[in-house]
């Protein structure tokens, strides 16, 4: 692992995998460009990569990734993410409160966008409901819905079905039997352990954003990510999946 990592310690070699992952008909002439080297530095970058099996070159003179170099590459996704937002993970903990396998997965939520402040979290929910035309999903430790603009979004949107999972602990607004009169079986509510329920989500078919957890396992809404990316969208979409199949619906929605 020392000798893996210490191959892959150089911006101009990460570049050229990544280059070659995108097109694998580049050669060497074209390669020296896209790190602005010399032919014979980048063909000992190349030789590098070569030797740690990362790359091969093919008969044609171009360079592909090896199965191996590609699941490096794969996973290098996760430690991209973390090294970008290092100064959010020193405040936030996922590791002691999401499932460990969304967690090897982290590298999913590389294509983001950070949200700063509470505004902007708000402001994507809103988004979410407005935009969607199938569904719309919302987690959260508290009644989101008590939100005016929220409520009156979801109320408005009898085209969505919409699936809402809070921690059992939570009461219930007036607001959510109103939204249960006017959408009938398309408003779907649950309720989780308390301990569960530590990320708060938002999204609908085609947006996803969540906000993660402080230290102490608080959901911090001042902060979070979105994306429109398939793969960040995957993520969102699976953990909020992995919780609603536990979770159970309250007396006052099951008829």
């Amino acid at each position: 692992m020392v000798r893996l990592l210490f191959d892959l310690s150089s911006s101009d070699r990460l570049t050229l995998l990544f280059e070659i992952s995108n097109d694998e008909n580049l050669r060497l002439t074209k390669l020296a460009e896209k790190i602005r080297a010399s032919i014979q530095e980048a063909s000992r970058h190349l030789g590098r990569l070569t030797e740690a099996k990362l790359i091969e070159k093919k008969s044609d003179g171009s360079y592909t990734l090896t199965s191996y170099g590609r699941l490096v590459l794969l996973l290098l996704s996760s430690f991209s993410f973390l090294s970008e937002t290092r100064d959010y993970f020193l405040s936030h903990d996922i590791r002691s409160f999401i499932p460990h396998q969304f967690i090897e997965r982290i590298g999913e939520l590389s294509v983001h966008e950070y949200s700063a402040n509470v505004s902007d979290v708000l402001r994507h929910t809103e988004l979410v409901i407005s935009s969607a035309t199938e569904y719309v999903w919302l987690m959260a430790d508290q009644a989101l819905v008590t939100a005016p603009s929220i409520a009156q979004g979801i109320a408005n949107h009898d085209a969505v079905y919409v699936r809402i999972m809070l921690p059992k602990s939570s009461h219930i607004p007036e607001r959510y039997r109103h939204m249960k009169t006017l959408l009938g079986n398309k408003l779907e509510l649950k309720l989780l352990p308390d301990e569960n329920v530590k990320v708060a989500i938002a999204m609908n078919e085609e947006i996803a954003g969540i906000a993660l957890p402080d230290l102490k396992g608080k959901i911090d809404f001042d902060s979070g990510f979105t994306s429109s990316n398939i793969d960040f969208h995957k993520w969102c979409d699976d953990l909020f999946t992995f919780y609603w199949d536990r979770s159970k619906k309250p007396f006052l929605m099951s008829s």
